[in-house]
C-alpha cells in the first residue's frame, strides 16, 4: 500500500502493473500442493490474482475489507420498467434490508454508500466539466478515504438500470457495435418478457447518442457523454486503489465498465482488479475481457446492482483459506521429513 495520492490530478497519478512473476510461482506452488489434473479448478484464476497483488506465491485471505456503493441519477427513461427506483436501493442499503443490503449485513461487511450527483444532461452531454472533475474527485477522496481507514480490498459495485445504461454506452463505444447487442431482455413479475420497456430504454439511449457523436475518445470526455458521475466515480476509485497498490473486487456490468474506464485513464488500473461472480450480461463479458480481469471462480449469478458481490466475494476468501491450509498441509510434511532425515531411526531387524 503507497500514500495518499489526493493532492495529483487523476492525469497524474501512476498506477502500477502488479508483478506477474507471482503468476507462475502460484500456479506451481498449485499444481504442487494437489497433485490431480483439474486441481482448484475455476478458483486458479482468482488465486493467481491474488498471489499477485499480495505479491507472494502463498496468498491469504484478505483481512480488512471495504464495500463501496456508487449510486447516482440517469435520465428518466433510462430505467424504465424499473419498478423499485434507485432511491428504494440506496434506503435498503442503508437499513441493511432486503437483498443487497442484508447480504452484507448477514457476511459482516462494512459498506459505504457512495451518492453522486445526477447526470441527466438535456439534449447535451451528461456532465458539464466541472460536473465531471467532481465526480472524479468524489470516486478518489472515497477510495482514498477507504484505504487511509486500513481496508486491504475494496468491494464495488453501481445500483440502477441507468447505470447500467451508461455501461451498455460505454461498451458499446469501446466495441463500435450497436447498443441493443449489449442489453438484454427483462421480464415482468409473471414471467413475460417485458419488450416495451427494453426499446423504451434503448430508444432513450440512441437519442442521446445522436446528439453526443463526435467527442473526443478520451476518458474524461466519455464520462462527459455517455457514462456519468457514477460510473467516473468509480473509475476514479479505482484508479486510486490500484495507484496505492490496492486490490479491488467488483460486480456487475457498471463495474466492468468502469474498470475499462479505468484503462484509459491508466492502464495497468483494472489489472489491480477481479469479478470473481462473472454475471452472463453481455457487458459484463465484453468488458471483462477487454480489460483483462482474470477468470471468476465459478459463479454465473445475474441477479443485478452488485447483488451478486458478497457471494463472490465469500467464494474468493473460501479459495484462499482452502489454499492456505492445503499449503499448511504440505510444510508440515515437508518439516516432518527433514526431521526424519536429520535424525534417522534406527534401523532394527
Amino acid at each position: 500500500m503507497t500514500d495518499s495520492t489526493e493532492l495529483a490530478p487523476i492525469a497524474e497519478v501512476k498506477a502500477k502493473f502488479p508483478n506477474g512473476v507471482w503468476t507462475s510461482r502460484a500456479r506451481r506452488r498449485l499444481e504442487r500442493l494437489v497433485r490431480r489434473p483439474s486441481g482448484f479448478g475455476t478458483w486458479e484464476g482468482s488465486l493467481t490474482w491474488a498471489a499477485r497483488v499480495q505479491g507472494t506465491a502463498e496468498p491469504v485471505p484478505f483481512s480488512t475489507p471495504r464495500a463501496l456503493l456508487f449510486a447516482g441519477e440517469y435520465p428518466e427513461a433510462w430505467d424504465a420498467g424499473f419498478e423499485g427506483g434507485l432511491a428504494e436501493q440506496m434506503a435498503d442499503v442503508e437499513a441493511q434490508t432486503g437483498p443487497l443490503g442484508a447480504a452484507f449485513a448477514d457476511a459482516g461487511l462494512p459498506v459505504e454508500l457512495v451518492e453522486v450527483a445526477p447526470s441527466l444532461g438535456s439534449g447535451g452531454p451528461l456532465l458539464t466539466p466541472e460536473e465531471v472533475e467532481d465526480a472524479l474527485l468524489v470516486g478518489r477522496e472515497t477510495a482514498d478515504a477507504a484505504i487511509d481507514s486500513g481496508a486491504d480490498v475494496l468491494l464495488m459495485a453501481g445500483l440502477g438500470l441507468g447505470a447500467e445504461m451508461a455501461a451498455v454506452a460505454v461498451c458499446a463505444g469501446v466495441l463500435k457495435n450497436d447498443i441493443a447487442n449489449y442489453l438484454p431482455l427483462s421480464a415482468l413479475p409473471d414471467g413475460i418478457v417485458d419488450d416495451y420497456s427494453w426499446m423504451e430504454r434503448v430508444s432513450a439511449l440512441r437519442d442521446h447518442l445522436a446528439l453526443n457523436r463526435g467527442f473526443e475518445r478520451k476518458p474524461g470526455e466519455i464520462v462527459a457523454h455517455v457514462a456519468g458521475a457514477e460510473l467516473g466515480a468509480m473509475a476514479a476509485a479505482i484508479v486510486t486503489a490500484a495507484s496505492r497498490e490496492v486490490p479491488v473486487v467488483l460486480d456487475g456490468p457498471v463495474a466492468a465498465a468502469a474498470a475499462m474506464l479505468a484503462r484509459d485513464f491508466q492502464l495497468a488500473s483494472p489489472k489491480w482488479c477481479c469479478m470473481p461472480n462473472r454475471a452472463p450480461h453481455p457487458v459484463v463479458e465484453k468488458m471483462a475481457n477487454q480489460a483483462g480481469l482474470p477468470d471468476g471462480v465459478g459463479l454465473t449469478l445475474d441477479l443485478g446492482d452488485g447483488a451478486g458481490l458478497v457471494p463472490g466475494w465469500t467464494q474468493l476468501q473460501a479459495a484462499l483459506a482452502v489454499s492456505r491450509e492445503y499449503d499448511r498441509v504440505e510444510k508440515a510434511r515437508e518439516a516432518e521429513l527433514e526431521a526424519l532425515a536429520e535424525n534417522p531411526e534406527p534401523f532394527t531387524v
